[in-house]
């Protein structure tokens, strides 16, 4: 059981911060676990056997399954305007008018979603540094979107990636997945070795990404196959953190 505190002390750490009391993050976890549970049940996955399997009583199992439980969104309009502002030609990165005739900031943001004013989408872009807005015209800062620290994209891009990283090593633990998870770490450097190191890997990391990104983008267009996947990397470092546990 020593192993799960290097994994839940920086998820308890999250949930303090955000105000997510025990009960709360709680609940979740038995619907983590009777999810968890269905999934890797031979045959019918009775309340019985559930129970059996995470040590839950039946009558909670049985009110949690009737439990509606959110779907995750997976879908990030603000990732997705970016995207096709760089790669389609027909919107220029240096600068697009708002709205008008050809192609506009309008009619991009409306191929993504047409339920939300542009005007909306462009000043949270304008907000997070990605667009800068010069008179008639929006220039693109950045090929993707980074969401603003503390918002609820962050938490967004935070559950999907550290939840599909963790589901990859999960997997080669428990099922002899062979998903790439390597990492290299050392101690007792100095702070400016530390930072020298980081901006090295950030270079050669973003540029891995970006080659990815030109890769899938470039995949045919009737490539509509059933499966995902989700590449990344991190650096961890202790210079401003406080979790310092191992």
């Amino acid at each position: 059981m020593k192993w799960l505190n290097p994994i839940l002390r920086p998820l308890a750490r999250l949930a303090i911060s955000k105000g997510w009391l025990f009960p709360l993050v709680e609940q979740r976890l038995r619907h983590a676990y009777i999810e968890a549970a269905k999934s890797v049940s031979e045959g019918e996955a009775t309340d019985s056997k559930i129970s059996i399997m995470t040590g839950l009583q039946r009558r909670d199992i049985a009110r949690l399954r009737r439990e509606t439980v959110p779907p995750a969104n997976q879908r990030q309009p603000l990732a997705e305007i970016i995207a096709l502002w760089w790669d389609d030609p027909a919107y220029d990165p240096e600068g697009i008018p708002m709205q008008g005739a050809g192609a506009n900031f309008t009619t991009l943001a409306r191929s993504v979603r047409q339920d939300v004013h542009p005007r909306t989408f462009l000043d949270i872009l304008i907000e997070n540094g990605a667009v800068s807005e010069s008179g008639e015209k929006v220039r693109l800062n950045a090929r993707s979107y980074q969401p603003l620290s503390g918002s609820e994209d962050q938490l967004a891009y935070l559950a999907a990636n550290v939840g599909d990283h963790l589901a990859a090593a999960v997997s080669n633990v428990v099922g002899a997945a062979g998903n790439y998870d390597m990492s290299v770490h050392y101690e007792s450097l100095s702070a400016e070795a530390i930072e020298h190191l980081k901006t090295h890997y950030r270079a050669r990391m973003t540029q891995t990404l970006q080659e990815l990104d030109t890769m899938v983008r470039a995949l045919p267009e009737n490539d509509n196959g059933a499966h995902r996947f989700r590449a990344g990397g991190y650096f961890f470092d202790d210079l401003e953190t406080e979790d310092t546990s191992q």
